[in-house]
Formats: C-alpha cells, sequence, structure tokens
C-alpha cells in the first residue's frame, strides 16, 4: 500500500510539473508575440518568429506527453 501511494504521488509531481512547464511555454510564446508586434528592424522579425516557432514546437510536444 506505501508503495501505491508513493507511486502516485510521484505521478501528481510530474503531472504538476508538465502543468508547470507548459504555463512557462505558454507565458514565453505570449510574450515573443507581444515583441513581434512591436518590432520595426526585419531582422530581429525574423529572429522573433524563430523564437516562435521553437516554441510553438515545444508546446505541441508538451501537450503530447
Amino acid at each position: 500500500m506505501a508503495l501505491l501511494i508513493v507511486i502516485l504521488r510521484g505521478g501528481q509531481q510530474m503531472m504538476e510539473d508538465q502543468l508547470a512547464r507548459q504555463e512557462q511555454i505558454a507565458s514565453r510564446l505570449e510574450q515573443s508575440k507581444r515583441l513581434l508586434r512591436a518590432a520595426k528592424s526585419p531582422t530581429i522579425t525574423q529572429r522573433i518568429g524563430k523564437l516562435i516557432s521553437a516554441l510553438e514546437r515545444e508546446q505541441a510536444e508538451e501537450n503530447e506527453k
């Protein structure tokens, strides 16, 4: 019984960590989109676009877990 409780707590911690990670990615993605709207330079726009693409991929990977 004690082993089951430890396993369940470990799973709960993993779910909490995953949720925190998803929230962090969503926050960074939203911040990057705000920066993109304010960007004036084509070089900066391109860099932020790449960052957004990477964050969207990371977000999709996290959602698959």
